[in-house]
């Protein structure tokens, strides 16, 4: 979804500076280094890295009597749907807000998902956290935040390697498109 919203985006820009006056955009044939990566990512894997993750802490919740199966399995159905990467928390709280909206499962049960999320040992989890914090704290900016993703698709990080994540963010970091300092931090939110 982000990748057609990118993809939209600066398509209506290129457009848009074309149209008024800003032909001289074409002029030059030689691509310039972007530094933010495009949003094309072997996505299917990911995606299911972080499903299987997530159905591993659901798991847990109907075997400790929390969830219900049917629930686990329409929350499951629902990340799916939404194409939820597991890079951000958030995301899958919004996921789960219209769970609620549908009466499969109350906002006690969402809280109980998100916070299982946040204390799960799972390292794509654990990367969520991280991002969502280090945005909310103004460490990274979203685009940054979205271009770290955008990175993790496209290398297909499986999710478990911080050493694999380390040598992704390094290079964005060689790239200009993130700090030293802010792949530090991530990288110490990881290590914790």
């Amino acid at each position: 979804m982000f990748a057609k919203i990118l993809g939209t985006t600066l398509a209506g820009t290129v457009f848009a500076t074309a149209a008024f006056g800003g032909g001289a955009v074409f002029a030059d044939s030689t691509p310039a280094a972007s530094t933010t990566p495009a949003a094309t990512a072997p996505a299917d894997h990911t995606n299911r890295v972080a499903v299987d993750a997530l159905r591993d802490v659901l798991n847990r919740m109907v075997r400790d009597g929390i969830l219900t199966d049917r629930q686990r399995d329409v929350v499951v159905d629902a990340v799916q749907k939404a194409d939820w990467d597991g890079y951000s928390v958030r995301r899958l709280r919004e996921i789960l807000d219209t769970v609620v909206d549908n009466g499969v499962i109350t906002g006690r049960e969402a809280d109980a998902i998100v916070d299982a999320v946040r204390h799960s040992d799972k390292v794509v989890f654990r990367l969520a956290n991280v991002l969502d914090t280090l945005t909310d704290k103004g460490v990274l900016s979203r685009d940054q935040t979205a271009a770290i993703v955008a990175a993790l698709h496209r290398a297909d990080w499986d999710g478990f390697s911080i050493d694999r994540l380390g040598r992704i963010l390094a290079e964005l970091a060689r790239h200009g498109v993130i700090s030293a300092a802010q792949r530090e931090a991530i990288m110490d939110g990881m290590r914790r």
